[in-house]
């Protein structure tokens, strides 16, 4: 065998060697901490999966759904919760290929959450209810509220996802991404690499929070954990958001929403005055209020403000 043969088959061989080292390294050590306990909170079966919720205080129901991410789970609402159910009672879920709740290898749509969110309040909250949502998640709410108007009576989208990005819809490339994620041991590979605690933390720093200042490692290891509990079934949700599966043109039923309508936007996120005033060109109607000292999740890092805000709309 020539040198170069063996030389090639000795790096491959310890290429390999290091990622099932990092694969089993961050499959041992992500959930040493266990904060993502299931103790207080239930399970509801959605297309014979389980996904987790909560449901706390007393009062008129609120449900509140988090960002649709690999790392992301309902911790992104734990300071608003406490605010809301003095008052409310308030439901939290982890998404499908989130948090607690089940990880299956499947490709997840916009019209796939729209059916688990339309499922939720029919068989656990059983009532309309108003909802809140942030980013991407507030496209499901809009397209649910469109297919069925008795879901909400009151609407709160923080940060809804631009109408452009909701247009983006897949490509080669996109697909590539997609399939790329979806293989075995490599797939994980480079999944456990993009949600690493360097990358989120860079995450929370650069898109989360205005302020660094004001993130807590233990928020950050909790969206680490999250990440990957239940092994590394969330790279099939990651991969549908790089091959832009989730997204769906909400236009035409923003149109047509006359359901009451909040949006709460941050005006330090750079270039979202376009996609506020966009929204506003859609449906006039909508009641847009523009708040400074926040980024994407306002409700994590200035929970005091949204809170107040929330409590004025829905009085």
């Amino acid at each position: 065998m020539k040198k170069s043969t063996k030389r090639l088959l000795f790096v491959v061989g310890a290429s390999v060697a290091a990622m099932y080292a990092y694969n089993k390294f961050v499959e041992i050590t992500a959930t040493n901490k266990n904060l993502l306990s299931d103790e207080g909170g239930d399970y509801f079966s959605f297309r014979d999966y389980n996904i987790f919720y909560t449901k706390t205080g007393s009062g008129s129901p609120i449900l509140l759904i988090h960002d649709t991410d690999a790392t992301a789970c309902m911790e992104e609402y734990h300071k608003l919760v406490r605010r809301l159910e003095r008052t409310h009672t308030v439901y939290c879920l982890d998404l499908l290929g989130c948090g607690r709740s089940d990880k299956p290898a499947l490709e997840y749509t916009n019209y796939l959450y729209v059916e688990l969110i339309t499922a939720f309040v029919k068989e656990v909250i059983g009532n309309t209810t108003t909802v809140i949502s942030s980013n991407i998640s507030s496209s499901f709410t809009i397209m649910a509220n469109h297919m069925d108007a008795t879901l909400f009576d009151k609407m709160i989208l923080i940060n809804p996802v631009s109408l452009q990005q909701m247009n983006t819809i897949p490509d080669k490339l996109s697909k590539i991404k997609k399939r790329i994620i979806e293989i075995p041991f490599i797939g994980t590979f480079v999944y456990n690499l993009f949600t690493s605690s360097p990358k989120i933390d860079e995450a929370f720093r650069t898109k989360y929070y205005d302020k660094p200042q004001l993130i807590s490692s233990q928020i950050e290891d909790t969206y680490y954990e999250a990440a990957h509990t239940n092994g590394s079934g969330g790279r099939f949700l990651y991969s549908s958001i790089l091959g832009n599966y989730v997204n769906n043109t909400i236009t035409h039923a923003l149109k047509k929403l006359d359901t009451s309508t909040l949006i709460i936007g941050c005006t330090e996120i750079p270039k979202y005055e376009l996609a506020l005033n966009n929204y506003h060109k859609v449906n006039s109607n909508l009641e847009i209020v523009r708040i400074a000292n926040g980024s994407l999740y306002p409700h994590m890092e200035i929970p005091e403000k949204i809170n107040s805000i929330i409590e004025d709309y829905l009085v």
